[in-house]
């Protein structure tokens, strides 16, 4: 079976997540107003900053990478994962599932590729204007390819995080929680225990930041060392694409592992 063509539980996840008449009347006016009108005033106010000088496209990129789609990435991706399988739970349909046709891995897959869908459409959203403001500041091609691919791993791994989150919590605000609370660990743990380490060191000339290597774990900070700088930090921005690989393939692998005892998974 084809995880893209012929799963059902990524049709199911795609119907499920992009159905409008599901969602409430509030629901609707707010993605008919991102769409209609908060999109192209966005686009008509970037391409004015774009378009005034190099200077401006450059810190135009960074500021889309780092602050906006990183945010996108470590926030939506997660929240976006750690409702497929609680639901599921929630609904009593879990069990049914285990017990199909499908594999454990389809199910995986399908509930993975599922959630990260809203993630690369609203990713896709920026795209085009990511491609301008390097044509504007200069940025070469290895370094551009270099930052979205960090991006897309960074993507995968908090999705991974959220279904990982999902599988071990039975309640859907428990998984979101402790979604969240991971995202917060990885994000904001890094920078205070620099803050903390630059105390005790006194702020010596060996307290600078790439000194501290947990910080190097933060997407926000690999993003910004290889975009805010001409030349860019391209090592950090290599070491967190392979650990954030690296971590994706742990996670659903453990996650499959577990699913793949079929029965025993629902008594766990």
């Amino acid at each position: 079976m084809s995880v893209f063509t012929e799963n059902p539980v990524l049709y199911k996840e795609i119907t499920t997540r992009f159905q409008l008449r599901r969602q409430s009347k509030a629901n609707r006016i707010v993605i008919y107003s991102i769409v209609g009108l908060i999109i192209p005033l966005f686009y008509w106010f970037s391409m004015l900053a774009i378009l005034r000088d190099s200077n401006a496209a450059r810190d135009s990129y960074g500021i889309f990478l780092c602050a906006l789609e990183v945010s996108l990435v470590v926030f939506l991706t997660p929240a976006m994962l750690a409702s497929a399988i609680t639901l599921e739970r929630e609904k009593q349909t879990w069990n049914a599932l285990l017990l199909s046709r499908l594999t454990h891995s389809e199910i995986v897959a399908g509930k993975f590729i599922g959630g990260l869908i809203p993630t690369l459409i609203a990713l896709a959203v920026f795209f085009p204007l990511n491609i301008i403001a390097a044509l504007g500041a200069g940025i070469g091609l290895g370094q551009f390819l270099l930052s979205h691919v960090l991006l897309m791993a960074t993507m995968l791994f908090y999705g991974a995080v959220g279904l990982f989150c999902s599988w071990v919590c039975r309640r859907t605000q428990v998984a979101t929680a402790t979604a969240a609370g991971t995202v917060a660990f990885f994000t904001l743990g890094s920078p205070l225990a620099l803050s903390l380490w630059q105390s005790v060191s006194g702020y010596s000339g060996s307290s600078r930041a790439s000194d501290f290597l947990p910080l190097w774990s933060n997407p926000y900070y690999a993003m910004a060392e290889l975009t805010m700088e001409r030349s860019g930090n391209p090592e950090i921005a290599i070491l967190l694409t392979i650990g954030s690989l690296i971590g994706t393939v742990l996670l659903l692998v453990l996650v499959t592992r577990r699913l793949a005892q079929g029965p025993k998974e629902m008594s766990a």
